[in-house]
């Protein structure tokens, strides 16, 4: 597994969504905006669902950019106690999200790896037949 720096928020945990505050008692460093490849759903259930995909030939923003927050901890430590704090929450155990270390690109175009709670891609034809595309890959301006 590739070690992360940090987590890519991209739903309700960001700022403005309904769990924001359970990302807040974390106590992070900080947010920055970043943006992960793939696709992004809204799901009949109220939340969104990240497909990770190949990186797009053209910098974020723009199609194939999921937009989201890279969340920074002050060291590996508050990173892992945050991450035993959110898995529950987003129902990694019983398989709703899986996390999984991707690739973050923040505005400025520094590149990092941080955790993200995704959907895998084999439950793509599924997200298709039941769930709504958000093409611009940002959730917070959809709603």
């Amino acid at each position: 597994m590739i070690p992360a720096d940090g987590l890519f928020v991209y739903g309700t945990l960001r700022e403005g969504g309904s769990r924001h505050a359970w990302l807040m008692r974390t106590h992070p460093e900080g947010l920055t905006r970043a943006w992960v490849a793939g696709r992004l759903f809204h799901l009949p259930a109220g939340y969104p669902a990240l497909v990770p995909g190949p990186e797009p030939a053209s910098p974020p923003p723009g199609h194939g950019w999921v937009r989201g927050d890279f969340v920074g901890y002050d060291d590996e430590q508050e990173l892992d106690g945050a991450m035993s704090d959110l898995d529950p929450l987003e129902g990694v155990e019983e398989g709703l999200f899986a996390r999984e270390s991707l690739p973050v690109v923040l505005e400025g175009g520094l590149r990092f790896q941080a955790w993200a709670y995704v959907f895998h891609v084999e439950r793509l034809p599924r997200l298709e037949r039941e769930a709504i595309e958000v093409p611009s890959g940002d959730w917070g301006s959809y709603l």
